[in-house]
């Protein structure tokens, strides 16, 4: 199974139990961290996210899954460590992969997902 195909669990759990235990009227803070290993390589990922409303919080959750699919689906980031974030419909995309083409080409792919607004690309080459 492709490192990109990994959801992590805890973050659309999470997000899920939020939805249904919080007040849309104040906004919570939210911590989100991640991590990938890949032979040698490794890639951590910490993000804090403010939220007014868990259903935007479950939005992320969801963009980050599609984003993770639709990098493994292009095959980009196959064989390479790379993490996916995503605030407001902003995806952050962290880690490696084999050239600087590549990097600007998952960015587009992430780009062409629907909901997300923005890709900050913060991932780096060999």
């Amino acid at each position: 199974m492709s490192i990109a195909r990994k959801i992590p669990v805890a973050l659309v759990s999470g997000a899920l139990l939020a939805f249904f235990q919080c007040s849309p009227a104040r906004a919570q803070q939210t911590t989100t961290q991640s991590s990938v290993t890949k032979e040698t390589e490794q890639v951590h990922s910490t993000g804090v996210h403010h939220y007014h409303d868990p259903a935007d919080e479950a939005q992320d959750a969801l963009l980050i899954t599609k984003v993770k699919t639709a990098l493994a689906t292009d095959g980009v980031s196959n064989g390479h460590p790379v993490e996916v974030d995503c605030d407001h419909g902003v995806a952050r995309l962290t880690g490696v992969v084999a050239s600087a083409d590549d990097a600007k080409h998952a960015a587009q792919v992430a780009a062409n997902v629907p909901g997300v607004t923005g890709v900050d690309n913060k991932l780096t080459w060999k």
